[in-house]
């Protein structure tokens, strides 16, 4: 049977390859149209474009291999439909259950490296491109960001913990320098709002340094001018999909020990923990397709059907996502929830598969 395993893994590897590379090129092309836009922009210039789309790929692909590999399943046992060898292998005996294991076992080979590299390379890589470009387009502040952001503001440093989804930033840390980089000043604050062309401070503890001492006052509210814009601290700022499964837990231990809203880093958390079985739960969803009512259908056919499987998969997983952020307050039910819901469709039409 290692002789099935390898001719179905094959056609498989082909089948999947094959629609990630359209994915990613059509992904990849309709990005750079987005970005024209910026090119000229300082110096961001065409080749500061195709940089930022390039280090986002891993991530993309990430995101895009559920669906990926339900069109390759799709694709590769329809080849071999297509071509008879389904049914030669049926005729010599092997049951359906036995070509899913020849499937299933490649898929986890595949769902294994896509998993590392949105783990390992992905958030980096977004980091990165997210930072090149920012910086590609404001020469006067750079950045750098991990957890939470760091940035500097010409001969000041500025660290921000957290962006809200509305806009505030908090945990402030501003150190203030002089011409010969002493440390004069720090402002320190809990929260701050962009109020038309300056931010707002607010809590404010100042804290003036001298060679002699350091005076410490509470200040309600500071105006704070500066060159970081709402639009380039949301270009940075922290997001769940950027983070891999241990930064992420880090970072909820964070929140919760803050008192702060952690449910969509828990749901994202999540999400990255049971990937393997949304791969898994795909890869079985298809082969019904492939053996009942698309069997004898061509490849453009079973694509398109592959593709809005896929697509009510994604549109599914957000609904049920966003919904139980709003209404469930346990974030791993609505994380697990589609893909429960797609592994008992794909094994209940398996099991009717002839």
């Amino acid at each position: 049977m290692d002789i099935l395993d390898r001719y179905i893994g094959k056609a498989m590897l082909f089948g999947v390859l094959a629609v990630l590379l359209v994915m990613v090129t059509l992904d990849s092309l309709i990005s750079f149209a987005g970005e024209t836009g910026n090119i000229g922009r300082a110096n961001y210039g065409v080749w500061d474009a195709v940089s930022y789309i390039v280090f986002n790929i891993p991530q993309k692909l990430y995101i895009m291999f559920p669906m990926t590999a339900l069109l390759g399943t799709m694709l590769s046992l329809g080849m071999l439909a297509g071509n008879s060898e389904l049914i030669a292998m049926r005729a010599a005996g092997i049951s359906v259950a036995r070509i899913t294991v020849s499937v299933l076992k490649t898929g986890i080979i595949l769902a294994a490296v896509v998993i590392a590299v949105g783990e390992f390379v992905a958030p980096p890589a977004v980091q990165h491109a997210k930072l090149q470009r920012v910086s590609a387009m404001n020469q006067e502040i750079s950045l750098n960001t991990d957890y939470g952001l760091w940035a500097r503001d010409g001969a000041n440093y500025i660290h921000i913990r957290r962006v809200e989804n509305d806009g505030r930033l908090t945990g402030i840390n501003i150190y203030i320098y002089d011409k010969q980089q002493q440390l004069i000043e720090t402002l320190t604050a809990p929260f701050s709002e962009y109020k038309e062309d300056h931010w707002v401070l607010y809590e404010v503890i100042k804290r003036s340094i001298t060679a002699e001492s350091i005076k410490q006052e509470f200040v309600a509210t500071v105006r704070w001018d500066t060159l970081l814009k709402p639009e380039m601290v949301s270009v940075v700022s922290v997001t769940p999909e950027n983070l891999s499964i241990i930064k992420l837990k880090s970072y909820i231990d964070y929140l919760k020990a803050n008192g702060l809203n952690s449910k969509e880093y828990e749901l994202s958390f999540w999400s990255k923990l049971i990937a393997p079985f949304t791969i898994g739960g795909m890869i079985v969803l298809a082969i019904p397709f492939v053996f009942g009512s698309l069997r004898n259908v061509g490849a453009g056919q079973r694509i398109l059907v592959g593709f809005l499987l896929g697509l009510g998969f994604f549109i599914f997983n957000k609904l049920v996502g966003n919904a139980g952020l709003v209404y469930i307050d346990y974030p791993w039910i609505p994380a697990m929830f589609p893909t429960l819901v797609v592994l008992i469709v794909g094994a209940v039409l398996l099991k009717r598969t002839r």
